[in-house]
């Protein structure tokens, strides 16, 4: 997420924390049909691709995109389950063949119906390999994907044979082997629709992009802010309630936290680590925040691609040095220590699947640094609004003191800078690696992270054993033995330690007081259908 990537907030018994409304407080400004005239400050950062569903794999467009597409399935705030959304109904008999029916009466900012064919076609656009869009390989499922995605040679279609348009509300998808969870990764951005302006004229559609949300597109300045405006035409479940959301980029999250206390910003979900460590946030933001584990994985990945940090042996030295226990203690102390490449929370999580590998012992660690043969030094990276800094030093503190090579933390570039990096393989080191669940499932947390050639695998890993794993767990004839698949595969990455996994996010996210009924999902995503503004 990505995700970090994204889950539209739509419906469901939420986890609740709001501020107590006075009978003095009043509301915004005028209603307008139900609406507050007003708009929510958020903060954000830079999107680092254009607002294309299918080319966002991180949340500094994901939240944007979120707010402005409605996909066939939504995901529950309180725990990411997931329900129909535009999707009237997903029907299949084998979980290869799936009918598609959608709601009727839903259209575009721009006036136009969502049909059937907008999914199609949207699909196709993502999944045609010359585009070459971030979350090309989501549609790698569905039958005839490889006709637009050869290994050699250019594409001689750009439909793939396993998407059929029945009528303008239902379609058909034939998947090329039983995905007994194909019905819940619907919901993610890649399988968002799009309407005809964009095939028209791609280049204009971009400047000013059209979906079918609760939230509309009106401006963005590049490096200064993104403004969204209420859709008073939405056809979903719940209807917005606030005109406007500005999302602000800050240079880091420190400044986005202080224009928050300064009641210059109205919601924020991820304060600085410092802010938790010291509870300072408990001071500044009086029963205006919640705080607790969300469904966000912290990592460090390693280029594959560079020499020493290719090796198993180097990566797996790194992980045996952290003592994550105390390293949380440094960091707020609520997140739980990674004991594997998933986390608590998830469909088929398991615990222990790392072993000791997970596990702070500076003997063995020793052991593993001098097989790899590395001498140093070890670069860290991030990017400047992270606030990793935090961590990252006595991460490389310990990595020093019990491998006894030199450690360097580099924060130098913006989070776009550090994004083209990765993805460029331009950067020297390995580098802080964060995932927030685009759906609730395992799946989620190994397919696009560690499959070769997978949309957020940006380190280059690629295990033949592992993708052979992978497959077999999709083409299980049921939810629970796909799940004990899974399971068997992630236990094949302890073998490499693509990323060492540090632990599973605990945060807190804040408000200013002039936000009631602030309702927060486990993906730290605010309920904007449910939040109201006061004076």
């Amino acid at each position: 997420m990505r995700f970090r990537r994204k889950l539209l907030a739509l419906a469901g018994a939420l986890l609740v924390a709001s501020a107590v409304v006075t009978p003095s407080a009043a509301v915004a400004e005028q209603q307008h049909g139900g609406i507050q005239n007003t708009r929510i400050r958020m903060f954000n950062t830079e999107p680092f691709r254009p607002l294309l569903p299918g080319d966002t794999n991180e949340w500094g467009g994901g939240r944007l995109i979120s707010m402005m597409f409605t996909g066939l399935v939504g995901y529950r705030l309180e725990d990411a389950a997931p329900y129909n959304a535009m999707a009237k109904s997903i029907s299949t008999t084998d979980s290869k063949v799936f009918q598609i029916k959608i709601h009727r009466g839903w259209r575009f900012h721009d006036g136009t119906q969502v049909k059937a064919r907008n999914f199609v076609d949207a699909w196709n656009h993502v999944a045609y390999g010359p585009n070459k869009l971030r979350n090309n390989t989501f549609m790698d499922k569905i039958e005839g994907y490889r006709d637009l995605n050869p290994v050699t040679g250019e594409p001689l279609t750009k439909k793939m044979s396993g998407l059929k348009v029945i009528n303008d509300h239902e379609f058909q998808v034939t998947l090329s082997a039983p995905l007994s969870i194909f019905p819940t990764m619907v919901g993610y951005w890649a399988f968002y629709p799009l309407p005809d302006s964009f095939f028209r004229d791609p280049a204009a559609w971009l400047k000013h992009p059209v979906g079918n949300g609760p939230y509309k597109f009106k401006e963005a300045v590049p490096n200064g802010h993104q403004l969204l405006t209420a859709n008073r035409h939405y056809k979903g479940v719940e209807q917005p309630r606030i005109k406007e959301l500005l999302y602000t980029v800050y240079p880091d999250t420190s400044k986005a936290y202080d224009a928050l206390v300064r009641g210059e910003m109205d919601f924020m979900e991820a304060m600085p680590y410092d802010k938790i460590t010291s509870g300072q946030y408990k001071k500044d933001l009086p029963g205006r925040y919640t705080d607790r584990n969300f469904l966000l994985m912290q990592n460090l990945a390693f280029p594959s691609y560079l020499p020493g940090y290719d090796s198993p042996d180097l990566r797996k030295a790194v992980s045996m040095a952290i003592d994550r226990t105390e390293l949380i203690k440094l960091v707020g102390g609520g997140q739980k220590p990674a004991d594997g490449f998933t986390i608590p929370g998830l469909e088929g999580y398991q615990p222990g699947q790392c072993g000791e590998l997970c596990t702070y012992n500076p003997v063995k660690a020793r052991e593993h640094l001098a097989k790899s043969g590395f001498q140093g030094p070890l670069q860290l990276h991030t990017n400047i609004e992270s606030g990793a800094r935090t961590w990252m030093g006595p991460v490389c503190q310990s990595i020093t003191a019990t491998l006894g090579i030199a450690c360097e933390t580099k924060e130098t570039m913006s989070f776009r800078e550090f994004r083209q990096a990765v993805v460029g393989r331009t950067i020297t080191g390995a580098y802080r690696s964060d995932w927030r669940a685009d759906y609730p499932s395992i799946e989620n947390f190994l397919s696009p992270l560690y499959r070769t050639g997978a949309s957020s695998n940006d380190y280059g890993y690629s295990n033949p054993a592992f993708d052979a794993a992978m497959d077999r767990a999709d083409r299980a004839p049921g939810k629970e033995a796909a799940l004990e698949l899974y399971r068997e595969a992630e236990r094949l990455l302890v073998q490499d330690m693509p990323v060492v996994p540090l632990w599973q996010e605990w945060s807190a996210v804040g408000w200013s007081d002039r936000l009631r009924n602030v309702k927060v999902s486990i993906l730290t995503d605010l309920d904007v259908f449910q939040v109201k503004v006061v004076c």
